[in-house]
């Protein structure tokens, strides 16, 4: 990765640390310093290279809760290696979001932030790589994680747990999926987001925040971001009415369509729980004590203040 920054960036690096602890198992992430500047380094496949342009599009317009990207020696936004992207950012923040959640400034700059997100022109450089967001791999993910769940038995406690929540809440799901096909055709996605601005992906120190991991930006609808500041999704402890009405203060007038809203709570709710089911049925991959949190998550997911739920409302 020494050489991989140097050659690519001109930024030679004196140390190198690999950051543990996400659940993009696309990515890997690392920590890299020189004798004077720190940087998050970001070595990809998934997403798309829309995770580089909107947030440089947005340091362009002098918004300052995105961290912009280095660019490479010859001007790109990133560097291929071995079929990845490799991109490189200034490190920022000391803390995540989810540690104690944001104060009143930096809810402020959050709702400033994804209203400057929702206001971008869709440039023809931003069209070339702004997917579409919709619910078809939500559901196939659904569907592949009931072939998983049935495919053989469970193979100790913690996948018996996951399986038993889930057959347990089968007609809530099946339920679920028919909502979000009965809301498609109402949604239009024809607005810059982030799709998953929870407060794991926000990084904070006194009097500021940045909004990280735009891997899955796409064209969408304001309330496929807002609804991370509406009620149910992950981090959802820390976001109570004072925190909204703060976040809304720095967002401006909105008009929020609960049949957008729901759409999304029911294509990103289904999604999670998919995820959040295989990852605890799967033993051998990511550790007993991260699968046993998957079953607590799960259920949670699928509880009465959860997206699912709310879907549903």
């Amino acid at each position: 990765m020494l050489v991989h920054v140097a050659e690519d960036f001109g930024i030679h690096l004196t140390a190198v640390e690999v950051i543990n602890g996400g659940v993009d198992r696309a990515a890997q992430n690392f920590l890299g310093r020189t004798e004077t500047t720190a940087y998050a380094i970001k070595w990809s496949a998934g997403g798309s290279a829309a995770g580089l342009v909107v947030p440089s599009a947005l340091a362009d317009r002098k918004v300052r809760a995105v961290s912009a990207p280095v660019r490479t020696r010859d001007g790109r936004l990133y560097s291929e290696r071995d079929g990845r992207r490799l991109s490189v950012t200034p490190w920022v923040g000391d803390r995540n979001g989810l540690d104690g959640g944001l104060d009143e400034a930096q809810c402020r700059e959050f709702g400033a932030l994804l209203a400057a997100t929702h206001s971008l022109p869709v440039t023809p450089e931003l069209a070339a790589v702004l997917p579409v967001a919709g619910h078809h791999q939500d559901l196939a993910a659904v569907r592949a994680t009931e072939a998983l769940l049935h495919a053989s038995p469970p193979p100790d406690v913690i996948a018996a747990e996951a399986r038993s929540i889930w057959a347990d809440h089968a007609e809530l799901i099946a339920a679920v999926v028919d909502r979000v096909g009965s809301l498609a055709s109402a949604v239009k996605p024809s607005t810059v987001c982030h799709t998953d601005p929870h407060l794991g992906n926000v990084l904070a120190a006194p009097g500021r925040m940045w909004l990280v991991d735009w891997d899955d930006a796409a064209l969408s609808t304001p309330e496929h971001d807002l609804m991370f500041v509406l009620g149910g999704a992950y981090g959802d402890e820390h976001i109570g009415d004072r925190e909204r009405e703060w976040f809304f203060e720095g967002y401006g007038p909105v008009t929020v369509r609960p049949r957008h809203l729901a759409y999304w709570r029911a294509s990103r709710g289904l999604a999670d729980i998919a995820f959040l089911a295989g990852e605890a049925f799967t033993p051998g991959e990511y550790g007993d004590t991260w699968r046993a949190r998957a079953v607590r998550l799960l259920a949670a997911n699928l509880g009465p203040d959860g997206l699912i739920a709310r879907a549903m409302t």
